[in-house]
């Protein structure tokens, strides 16, 4: 697995597709920053934590456009058959693809980071949550991007096609991006809307606040909040707009997918037929 994963760091410093992916995470960070230095002068005040999470929407695209444009050519050039002809096995090639798919996605992450970093804090009023809480949604953040590597990786290695592999990737990622934002719009119902009431001359007779019959109460909103916290999307969306209710469930919800969508793909691609 070692020389697999020589050969493909190799190959990964000359891809273009992770350097596009590299430029446009510095890109958006450098935007962020610019936006946060206007807001400032017109007196919004912004901490180092809404920085660290602005990023969470276009990481999601990441993996799918990584994956389809640099794992789905092994097929078309025949390497994963060239691989297996030289005495790789299969379990070792799809690790080292996973490897390098993770690895590639958190660079491209790291480099929205390094403006963010150096230039943004001097926007910001300190860190705006404590220490260990940042250090925990950063985490989750990159687990969150790991789990969406081990998803599109598994469809990468069993996908010998690459326009379809690129098309199932991406639709799959919107998809989930609007059950996710469906999911927490159920969320954000108000529980209490307030009513008005009007006599025939046109004033306000009442104006009592009245219970919202959309709001989720009980196991459904635990259902819904459970969908929303354990898709890659879903969390996304939590972590993008600051709405994170159980950080430490959704990095273990993060590991559980990266390691079932692991064990799912090495079981099928052991039995698929390369031809």
């Amino acid at each position: 697995m070692a020389d697999l994963l020589r050969a493909g760091f190799a190959r990964l410093w000359r891809a273009p597709v992770f350097w596009l992916g590299v430029a446009f995470m510095a890109l958006w960070g450098g935007m962020v920053c610019c936006t946060v230095r206007e807001g400032v002068r017109e007196g919004t005040v912004y901490f180092m934590g809404d920085l660290c999470r602005a990023h969470c929407i276009a990481s999601v695209f990441l993996p799918p456009v990584f994956c389809a444009l640099f794992l789905g050519t092994e097929y078309d050039h025949g390497a994963i058959r060239n691989k297996l002809v030289a005495g790789k096995t299969r379990p070792a090639v799809y690790l080292a693809s996973l490897t390098l798919s993770v690895t590639a996605c958190l660079l491209m992450i790291a480099a929205y980071f390094l403006p963010v970093v150096c230039v943004g804090r001097f926007f910001t009023e300190g860190l705006g949550v404590a220490p260990g809480m940042l250090a925990l949604i950063i985490g989750g953040e990159l687990l969150m991007a790991a789990a969406l590597c081990g998803l599109c990786t598994l469809g990468s290695m069993l996908i010998s096609r690459k326009a379809i592999l690129a098309v199932t990737l991406l639709l799959a990622t919107l998809a989930g991006l609007a059950i996710g934002a469906t999911v927490e719009g159920r969320l954000e119902e108000p529980e209490h809307f307030q009513g008005m009431m009007m006599d025939a001359s046109g004033q306000i007779t009442d104006a009592s606040d009245m219970e919202n019959p959309d709001y989720l109460r009980g196991r459904e909103r635990e259902l819904y909040q459970f969908v929303a916290d354990f898709l890659p999307t879903g969390q996304a969306l939590l972590y993008n707009f600051d709405m994170v209710v159980h950080p430490r469930a959704m990095c273990l919800y993060s590991v559980l997918i990266l390691s079932a969508s692991t064990a799912g793909g090495l079981l099928a691609f052991r039995r698929k037929d390369l031809k």
